[in-house]
């Protein structure tokens, strides 16, 4: 916000320049009065102590060319005083048929106009300072409010006096972030509710379970049950976290092969039924892991449902960019791609899924200043999930 300031000053500098050197050039052209020397007791005192030239001197009135506009002054009797162009200054008078040469006198130009010019500038500017200062002090706080807010939604304090320029741009901007803090918080609550309300009768279940006698028909259709309320207490409490920006992602310098080392560990518990190979190259990337993470599972577990038998993950460098993507062997997404990374949004043929695996992917997408692009794998046929993200902090 200073530099804004800087620049504006700056602007307004350059252009009381031009228009007061425009005002000042329009009223030298358009001023009817010709330009007047005069001299002091101290020059002509230095001059007649000098000695070595006549002060004064007689030439006919032919003698010396004078414009029209000095003639008529002449003639009515003016003294017109003339700078001979070598700081000296000389004076003529006609006298009858005679013209009277009085000089030449050392010129003493006036005080510097510069001077002058760039102090009314100079003025200008701290007025102008003194207006604007506290307009951009404000906008300053107010910028800085809401990159913090943008960091982690917080409730707003009423900071700025009624009397600021800025005074209704900043209420409204901190009404609505109240509002969409209070939302946040809401909503943080509602999942929290909501997760325990659903762990509760899930740890009685898992109880009863080991109670109950050695119905295998039961206990797989009791297990099955228990671990699909698992994932969705786990994925509800993924998209949480999520939209409401629990956590503020910053990047990291990470290690490939220790990220693929540990993603691999998270992938063999999630998806023990897929073939996952793995490519990426050696060296560092910047990424946060632990949401990547989240993302590249929800992928897979998203691969999974539709593969055959084989899931395959690369990562690779593109410029500056990462580029991670997930392919599977599958029939391919149909035309409602685009659609399923809204949130609680599901493909018609998903009878499993809750609609949040691809909005979560999204989200952490966003927050790496990054983008996901669903398309046809060329290499197997099914579907191909990419992601890209600047390799920056």
């Amino acid at each position: 916000m200073r530099l804004q300031m800087l620049r504006l000053l700056s602007v307004l500098a350059l252009a009381l320049v031009v228009v007061y050197s425009s005002v000042a050039a329009l009223y030298n052209l358009y001023s009817p009065a010709p330009h007047e020397y005069t001299i002091s007791a101290a020059q002509l005192a230095a001059v007649l102590e000098r000695g070595d030239t006549p002060i004064a001197q007689r030439y006919a009135t032919d003698a010396i060319h004078f414009s029209a506009p000095l003639q008529q002054r002449l003639a009515a009797g003016e003294v017109v005083g003339l700078n001979s162009g070598e700081g000296q200054i000389l004076f003529y008078h006609r006298n009858g048929d005679n013209l009277l040469e009085i000089g030449p006198f050392p010129h003493q130009p006036e005080e510097s106009v510069t001077q002058w010019r760039m102090l009314f500038i100079g003025a200008m500017l701290v007025v102008l300072l003194l207006l604007i200062w506290p307009m951009f002090r404000d906008l300053n706080r107010l910028q800085n409010q809401a990159i913090r807010f943008s960091k982690k939604p917080f409730q707003i304090p009423e900071q700025f006096n009624h009397r600021s320029t800025i005074f209704p741009l900043a209420e409204t901007f901190r009404r609505m972030a109240n509002i969409v803090t209070g939302h946040f918080e809401m909503h943080k609550d509602l999942a929290r509710t909501i997760a325990h309300e659903i762990r509760t009768p899930l740890a009685r279940i898992k109880f009863q379970q080991a109670l109950a006698g050695h119905d295998t028909q039961s206990t797989e259709v009791i297990n099955r049950a228990t671990r699909d309320i698992e994932q969705l207490v786990e994925k509800y409490l993924n998209f949480s976290r999520v939209e409401v920006h629990e956590q503020f992602l910053a990047r990291k310098c990470i290690s490939l092969e220790d990220f693929f080392e540990e993603l691999g560990a998270h992938l063999e518990i999630q998806c023990p039924q897929l073939e996952i190979a793995y490519y990426f190259p050696d060296g560092e990337a910047w990424l946060e892991p632990d949401s990547l993470t989240i993302a590249i599972q929800n992928l897979v577990v998203n691969a999974g449902k539709y593969a055959r038998d084989r899931v395959s993950l690369r990562f690779e460098f593109d410029r500056d960019h990462c580029v991670f993507t997930v392919e599977d062997n599958g029939p391919g997404l149909g035309g409602d791609a685009l659609e399923l990374t809204d949130a609680f949004t599901r493909s018609a043929t998903d009878e499993q899924g809750y609609g949040l695996g691809l909005y979560i992917v999204k989200k952490v997408m966003m927050w790496h200043e990054g983008e996901l692009r669903l398309d046809q794998s060329p290499k197997f046929g099914g579907t191909r999930a990419t992601l890209r993200w600047p390799n920056r902090n």
